[in-house]
């Protein structure tokens, strides 16, 4: 294996890989590292997404185990229902078509291959330290990429994401042979006794196949003391329901999550963090692909650039970050104290929360859809109940810091 490029990419999932993707496709001379023996062993996404996805990044029909045509909202009263098209991906083999796809643009990917930490030279990466085989290795890179997950293994010692002040949560998710009778939409459910702070999902995943899976915030889930471990909560969110049969468990897919308001920094001298590395992920309902791929679009657009400049120090690499803010970061702010609030609810806030939903305009849907929400979409949302007046303060420390 070859010890020097031109970029290096730590982490094979969609953040990782559609970067990777685009800056080969550029004519980069790029390698991407994977720690997982093969890329389809990473299967911790619900794959659950909307179109832009499907359409922005090309994806072929082998990768999408379904289609739907609305997104439902459950309360432990309430139900709303928006037309909304969306899609249920196959998520290991989204990422080795991606995979695929870099090689096929001409850049190389190793799995076996974990990147430990970044070569600094001068406070500026040149590259990583990584294990094959147990043994350790230095890739030198003019540009690192940091694409490894909510770990952020090199965002996080060099002080660009702050995994200390970050919301904490983890998922579950069983995939399951049965048959799902909600008809073709993907399903959320907002109440505690179901997903103690947090929510539950249920998503078609062929004729003979559903997902379903739960999502709680640590903090929030530990303060109402669930009964049991997030595996007994599924076990029962599965069997509860007649809408749907608890058949034979295909798959258990888990993982943790780690994030922001996804205000973070995305660029120094040398590297850039894309995905859940630099805290991509929607903090409003989680949704974690979409954000990741378009984080990396954003990145190697400015990447680009910067090679072609023969620049990549900060100042020419944070137009990505300076990009991602403008788009996403103010607004996405706003939906990070609302999903602290969400979690929280009482039951009759969380009711209350899906009857606001259904009320929502056609635009506001399409808002909701595409994480875009406006102040006036958020206040028509929220639940007021005396109570919240006392976690003022705090929210306003979120705004102003």
């Amino acid at each position: 294996m070859r010890h020097s490029y031109e970029v290096v990419v730590a982490g094979g999932g969609p953040a990782g890989l559609q970067t990777a993707r685009e800056l080969a496709g550029s004519g980069r001379d790029v390698v991407v590292f994977e720690a997982d023996e093969a890329l389809g062993d990473n299967d911790k996404s619900t794959g659950g997404t909307f179109h832009q996805v499907v359409d922005d990044y090309g994806l072929p029909d082998r990768v999408v185990m379904d289609e739907c045509e609305r997104v439902s909202f459950e309360g432990p009263a309430e139900r709303a229902v928006l037309s909304l098209p969306a899609y249920v991906l196959d998520f290991p083999k989204l990422q080795e078509w991606l995979g695929a796809e870099v090689e096929r643009a001409g850049g190389t990917v190793h799995t076996g291959v974990r990147v430990q930490s970044p070569v600094l030279e001068d406070d500026v990466v040149r590259g990583v330290t990584i294990t094959r085989d147990g043994e350790e290795e230095t890739v030198r890179a003019a540009l690192t990429v940091d694409a490894t997950g909510p770990a952020a293994t090199l965002a996080g010692p060099l002080g660009m994401f702050d995994r200390e002040s970050a919301q904490r949560g983890i998922g579950m998710e069983f995939e399951v042979a049965g048959d799902y009778e909600t008809g073709n939409e993907l399903l959320f459910a907002f109440d505690h006794d179901v997903a103690p702070g947090g929510y539950a999902w249920t998503f078609p995943a062929g004729k003979t196949r559903y997902k379903a899976g739960i999502c709680w915030v640590n903090g929030f889930a530990a303060a109402r003391n669930p009964e049991g471990s997030i595996r007994d909560h599924v076990e029962r969110w599965v069997a509860a329901d007649d809408r749907w049969d608890s058949g034979k468990i295909c798959a258990v897919h888990a993982g943790e999550g780690v994030w922001t308001d996804s205000i973070t920094v995305r660029a120094r001298d040398g590297i850039v963090a894309v995905g859940d590395a630099a805290s991509s992920i929607n903090p409003l309902f989680g949704e974690g692909i979409r954000p990741a791929m378009a984080s990396a679009s954003m990145a190697a657009a400015t990447v680009g650039r910067a090679f072609s400049d023969g620049d990549l120090s900060r100042d020419r690499l944070c137009p990505y970050e300076e990009r991602w803010n403008r788009e996403y970061g103010d607004r996405w702010r706003l939906q990070r104290i609302l999903s602290d609030l969400l979690y929280d609810f009482t039951p009759g806030q969380q009711d209350r929360f899906v009857r606001a939903i259904e009320r929502l305009s056609d635009g506001g849907a399409d808002r909701l859809q595409r994480y875009d929400l406006s102040v006036r979409d958020l206040l028509t949302l929220y639940p007021f109940e005396p109570r919240d007046l006392q976690k003022a303060p705090g929210f306003a420390r979120q705004l102003l810091f």
